[in-house]
């Protein structure tokens, strides 16, 4: 067999190959990391908000009461277009005199957003399972809360979909494989 005939051969494999692991990748848009929600960064300051969204929409809101912990602003972002869907919720940090103000929660509302393991809103708690090994775990009054230890994601689960609980605590095994992610969160530390 000549080279040629090799070349022609084995070309349609390396391009099916490269086009199956470029598309099996989260796009950056939607990319989640540690440090990272699509575009949004761990270093992103509030003032900077407009230009990163402004291919979307961007509401400022403002909960009511007193929140001491917390910040009671909040952004929403919606993806422009036709569906208009609701893609982040995002809390920035205590406003303080002379510091700049960041984002320090992000609540991911659109199921595209995913880890480069592929874990996202429409993840399975077994398939979180996979990826990470050690959690903490919070029970409270209609959720769970799973934190994958080393990382700043958490996923919430609803009591409903868990195993009845023993002496009504719940564990981390009350969880049973194909709960689905209630909501995912990432919580970044200033």
């Amino acid at each position: 067999m000549s080279k040629k005939d090799i070349f022609k051969r084995f070309l349609p494999i390396v391009i099916v190959t490269i086009l199956m692991s470029a598309c099996s990748k989260t796009d950056k848009k939607f990319l989640i990391t540690n440090n990272s929600v699509g575009e949004l960064t761990k270093s992103t300051k509030i003032i900077q908000l407009d230009s990163l969204y402004r291919n979307d929409s961007l509401v400022k809101t403002s909960l009511e009461g007193e929140f001491r912990y917390i910040s009671d602003e909040r952004f929403l972002v919606f993806e422009k277009g036709k569906g208009k869907k609701q893609l982040l919720e995002l809390t920035p940090s205590i406003p303080q005199e002379g510091k700049p103000q960041y984002i320090q929660g992000v609540q991911v509302l659109d199921g595209r957003y995913a880890t480069d393991k592929n874990i996202s809103l429409r993840s399975t708690f077994g398939e979180i399972k996979k990826v990470y090994k050690e959690f903490d775990f919070e029970q409270l009054i209609s959720t769970v809360v799973v934190m994958p230890k080393g990382s700043n994601l958490f996923f919430t689960f609803d009591q409903n979909d868990l195993l009845p609980p023993l002496d009504d605590t719940y564990t981390i095994e009350s969880i049973p494989e194909d709960a689905k992610v209630k909501s995912l969160m990432i919580n970044w530390v200033h």
